[in-house]
């Protein structure tokens, strides 16, 4: 069942046409798009965005204003099924047919499976089966854009030079901390600790926090502006080495916060963010190169049919 859900997911967005006899929303190429088809995207969509619950009437109201941004998607989608259609890209009636029966496999029989697309919005079989093509068509073309990009490897070395701020990390702090129902006890707490007593065996002792106490009391290293502020602010008032001599009260209770390291900022590693700047440098050029497809296609959108 998990991966039936999983090719509906995946479909849901690469499948421009599923059908005909109905009104006339665009025209791509061959290819028609119609109220209905768009109609049983949509419904798709909308069971995929309320993660199977049932919306509001309002709601539903308000996502209505997407149909026609949904439809100026499926027409991008058709036309980059058709350019994978015109390169030889587009997958066989075999292997669609082999994932088909890869579905059924994950249910118990042919009435659960047909069960299974009812509960997506997908009418039939033979729905499935073209918007299981088109997406794997959209995929292998996509597929094929990205194998024959050549990204040059000084250029994103001069983005990253170029972009310090993005690829740095800022400072951290890392702590430790004793949490306590109450500030009577978080004191009492201190008090030991000013004896000498050991943190981390108080932690593990007294901390009402389970998962840090287990671990004397370590939180780890947290970037600035990622701890709760009271907690950040009180950290950050302390030097390496000590703890806080008042108790700090935040909405999880009293804690006794001891400030282990401060990290500074450092420079993201160059391998690392050569692998962000590529994959961002990779998804705008095949956006680019969608772009110019649809607009080569001129296709034919008549949204003054939109119902």
């Amino acid at each position: 069942m998990r991966a039936l859900r999983f090719f509906l997911t995946l479909i849901l967005f690469f499948s421009p046409a599923l059908a005909v006899s109905s009104t006339v929303l665009a025209r791509v190429g061959k290819r028609v798009i119609t109220q209905r088809d768009l109609d049983v995207q949509f419904a798709i969509f909308l069971r995929q965005s309320s993660g199977g619950m049932q919306l509001s009437d309002e709601a539903k109201k308000r996502l209505l204003g997407l149909k026609k941004q949904y439809l100026q998607r499926m027409v991008q989608d058709a036309v980059v099924v058709q350019e994978a259609e015109r390169r030889g890209l587009a997958p066989d009636a075999e292997t669609v047919e082999r994932r088909v029966q890869q579905s059924k496999e994950q249910l118990a029989n042919e009435a659960a499976f047909q069960a299974a697309l009812k509960s997506y919005g997908i009418p039939d079989e033979a729905t499935y089966r073209r918007m299981l093509y088109d997406s794997m068509a959209y995929k292998n073309l996509v597929a094929d854009i990205r194998k024959k990009l050549k990204i040059s490897s000084p250029a994103i070395h001069i983005i990253y030079l170029l972009n310090p701020g993005r690829f740095s990390q800022p400072e951290q702090l890392c702590t430790s901390h004793i949490l306590l129902p109450t500030r009577k006890e978080a004191l009492e707490v201190i008090k030991l600790l000013d004896k000498g007593d050991d943190f981390a065996r108080l932690a593990m002792e007294r901390s009402q926090d389970k998962m840090t106490g287990a671990r004397g009391g370590e939180v780890g290293c947290v970037h600035v502006g990622g701890l709760v502020p009271r907690y950040e602010a009180a950290a950050m008032s302390l030097k390496p080495g000590e703890y806080s001599k008042q108790p700090v009260h935040t909405k999880f209770g009293w804690h006794v916060i001891l400030l282990k390291q401060i990290k500074p900022p450092q420079k993201v590693p160059y391998p690392q963010a050569w692998q962000a700047i590529h994959a961002d440098i990779e998804a705008l050029a095949i956006k680019k190169y969608i772009k110019r497809l649809v607009e080569r296609a001129h296709p034919q959108i008549f949204p003054e049919r939109l119902k």
